[in-house]
């Protein structure tokens, strides 16, 4: 009898679940233990935690002693970081598994959802930029124009500088 052959166009994973492939063992407990302290994390801070930091937040490091928690963002992380002290309270009173713990360390990464969101606006500025159409341009606000009256009287010693800006102040 010959041994089946996984089709050649298949995906790469289809072809290591054929050959009977798997995480190994160290690493499928870890995803397991973070997925875990992911989801007793989520559930301890539902009350503290804005939905849309909630939403992206997962556990990526854990010892005994520190807790490393991704976030989508760099406000996320500056409010995780922010509110530290007030969320390690949280977690040490209301949970075993984070009983000893004494440091929230927050990284941020690029999420999925992130890099869609980043794709449509690209694509969207793209399909902009492809029409014959002249860009918009919006007027200086007062505040603008004064600014730069004053840096091209008294910053700018360069006299076409200083005529450019002025040109560009009485538009």
């Amino acid at each position: 009898m010959s041994k089946k052959q996984p089709n050649r166009l298949a995906e790469l994973i289809d072809h290591q679940s054929f050959a009977g492939s798997a995480l190994p063992q160290t690493l499928a407990n870890d995803m397991q233990l973070y997925t875990q302290a992911t989801h007793e994390i989520k559930l301890l801070l539902i009350d503290c935690l804005p939905e849309e930091i909630l939403h992206t937040c997962w556990v990526v490091g854990l010892t005994s002693e520190q807790l490393t928690l991704s976030v989508g963002s760099m406000t996320a992380a500056n409010h995780m970081r922010y509110l530290q002290s007030a969320y390690l309270q949280v977690l040490t009173e209301q949970s075993i598994t984070f009983k000893q713990l004494k440091q929230i360390r927050v990284v941020v990464s690029n999420t999925h959802t992130d890099n869609a969101l980043f794709n449509k606006r690209l694509a969207s500025k793209t399909s902009m930029m492809n029409h014959d159409e002249a860009p918009k341009t919006k007027a200086l606000s007062q505040n603008t124009k004064r600014t730069i009256t004053q840096a091209a009287n008294h910053v700018t010693t360069d006299e076409n500088l200083k005529k450019a800006l002025l040109r560009l102040a009485n538009t």
